[in-house]
């Protein structure tokens, strides 16, 4: 979490600040900063991620939107809610006025998260941060939360629901904020701020949102919503892939028939899935549906060469992964983020462990994630 709000941080500075104060320089005062300060912005953050914030959770997801605005209240930032419905997560707006600025930028992120199971978090709960002293991977244990004055490991891990994605992104943009504040040094460009409240679940209204707004006019967007790059360097993206969903049902008898008396005879709803999603690739990783590469937009030479100049780092995160090969062998992790893709987000039929019954279920369902881009 510290790493990807540094990087977050010192992008939002960057593009925000004088141009006199150089990059070596700025990356100096924004660590500074951070550690003057890491204490009450990780008070501020765990506040923040305590609040459960699945979109569809109408309660809490408001709960969350009214702590954001005192947020940015305190900050001076003029917030607001953009509503779309009384049971549409609000968008917050907020905005920093630079007399004399000639130019306006937007900083995007979301406050919602992905829905979870609690059951499947390891050893904790996803609305209760926790501290570990390491990675869960490399054993980290929990810790007990720092006490004033209590110096902050670097390699402390915090757990939580959205602790990166992307509670982090909002927490970074105002801390950006207040340490600007606290140099005294003002933006060169207007600066508005808006965090969505459903991008998780598909961002269905924000194009309403935005059409109805023209208070969201502005020279750019930045978008602070990704991963850091596998490196671990900075990195700023210019595009990213859509993304649509698609539910797929098999059904076979009315009722669950017994597998002794009716397999063989019986059509089996979990089978036929796996073999229809299994026909939709090949041994490469290659989509088969026909069309599917037809109308996608070739890269151009700047694009083609920011991919080859980028660091190479797929051997090393096939390592971290634990990946014995990957999928469509002879292009990098950067090449194929720029084709279109099908992922299979989860499958369902009948019921496994101890729960598994000697019977042939009546349906089987799969949710397809559909990355797609320019030109698809």
């Amino acid at each position: 979490m510290k790493i990807l709000l540094y990087i977050i941080l010192v992008t939002i500075l960057l593009a925000t600040s004088s141009a006199r104060y150089g990059v070596v320089a700025q990356q100096s005062k924004v660590r500074e900063y951070r550690i003057a300060n890491e204490h009450r912005i990780l008070e501020e953050f765990v506040t923040l991620l305590s609040i459960p914030n699945v979109a569809s959770d109408h309660v809490n997801i408001r709960r969350n939107a009214a702590l954001i605005i005192e947020m940015m209240r305190r900050r001076g930032l003029e917030p607001r809610l953009l509503e779309a419905g009384n049971s549409v997560p609000p968008a917050i707006y907020g905005e920093w006025k630079v007399p004399g600025a000639t130019r306006t930028i937007i900083l995007y992120a979301h406050y919602d998260g992905q829905p979870t199971d609690p059951k499947q978090w390891a050893g904790t709960m996803p609305w209760q941060p926790t501290l570990r002293s390491a990675a869960l991977e490399a054993g980290g244990t929990i810790l007990s939360m720092p006490k004033p004055g209590e110096k902050i490991d670097p390699e402390w891990r915090l757990y939580a629901r959205s602790a990166s994605d992307d509670k982090a992104g909002v927490m970074a943009i105002l801390t950006a904020v207040d340490a600007l504040k606290a140099q005294g040094i003002a933006p060169t460009s207007n600066v508005k701020f808006f965090f969505e409240g459903e991008e998780e679940a598909g961002s269905s209204h924000l194009g309403d949102i935005i059409r109805d707004q023209k208070l969201l006019e502005a020279d750019a967007w930045l978008i602070c919503d990704g991963p850091v790059h596998q490196s671990g360097l900075k990195q700023v993206v210019f595009g990213v892939r859509g993304d649509t969903n698609v539910d797929l049902t098999v059904y076979g008898a009315k009722r669950p028939l017994h597998s002794g008396h009716y397999g063989n005879w019986s059509p089996n709803p979990g089978l036929i899935l796996a073999k229809l999603l299994s026909s939709m690739k090949d041994e490469a990783g290659r989509v088969t549906i026909a069309g599917w590469y037809d109308d996608v937009a070739p890269l151009g030479e700047t694009e083609r060469r920011a991919i080859e100049e980028a660091p190479h780092y797929d051997n090393e995160l096939k390592t971290q992964l634990g990946l014995a090969r990957t999928e469509n062998a002879g292009k990098s992790l950067l090449e194929l983020i720029n084709e279109p893709s099908l992922n299979i987000n989860g499958m369902s039929s009948g019921d496994v462990g101890a729960l598994a019954r000697n019977v042939i279920p009546t349906t089987a369902s799969a949710v397809l994630d559909l990355r797609l881009v320019k030109g698809t």
